[in-house]
């Protein structure tokens, strides 16, 4: 088990039916933690460090929180240490229209919109909390499980106990820091507060 700032870490890797994969969104939405390069923009953080194309960014991804504030600019709004930045699609209504990142609507929240000129930090390696919501989860949610996502144990912990039984039949293989593991020894793991570096690919991915 490693460790990161003194907090020891799991890693716990499944492999699923496809069917099974959103109800892993949940923890998605809920926030989860990815390394990055930091003091950056958010554009240069999602497209050249997460892999996500520019021209999703520009019409898929609608609104953008960075630390609760609307970001109208991502290449002027700067991601710093422990930065939560969320990821939406298109809000409905008004509200989702006046949310929206760059709309025409922007000057009627100028209160909790992000503030571009503030400084960035100096580029280190480090952690973020990333949120993603409705159509954003659906289209990059599986990406970014396969990939690999951070979250807490207890959030884990819960997790697995809440979908219990889908995860019994729905869990086609599984590994515990690189030990092949059972369902039933996953249920039975006490994961307390160490982090755990979780990747869930389909069966529908495998070769």
């Amino acid at each position: 088990m490693e460790k990161i700032d003194g907090i020891p870490t799991a890693q716990l890797s499944l492999t699923v039916k496809a069917e099974l994969v959103p109800i892993f969104f949940q923890l998605l939405g809920q926030g989860f933690k990815v390394n990055a390069q930091l003091g950056c923009s958010v554009k240069e953080l999602l497209c050249n460090q997460m892999g996500i194309h520019e021209n999703y960014l520009t019409e898929r991804i609608q609104t953008i929180f960075l630390n609760a504030k609307v970001v109208d600019d991502v290449k002027s709004a700067n991601v710093n240490e422990d930065s939560v930045l969320a990821l939406s699609g298109a809000m409905p209504g008004l509200a989702g229209a006046i949310l929206r990142s760059g709309g025409i609507y922007a000057g009627m929240r100028s209160q909790i919109s992000h503030d571009k000129n503030m400084p960035s930090s100096q580029s280190k390696s480090g952690q973020i909390t990333l949120k993603l919501w409705n159509l954003v989860v659906k289209e990059l949610g599986p990406t970014f499980l396969d990939r690999g996502i951070w979250i807490r144990g207890e959030e884990l912990q819960s997790f697995i106990k809440r979908h219990w039984e889908v995860l019994r039949a729905g869990c086609i293989g599984a590994a515990l820091d690189g030990k092949s593991a059972t369902v039933d020894h996953l249920q039975n793991t006490t994961w307390k507060s160490d982090l755990v570096f979780l990747q869930v690919n389909s069966n529908s991915t495998v070769a």
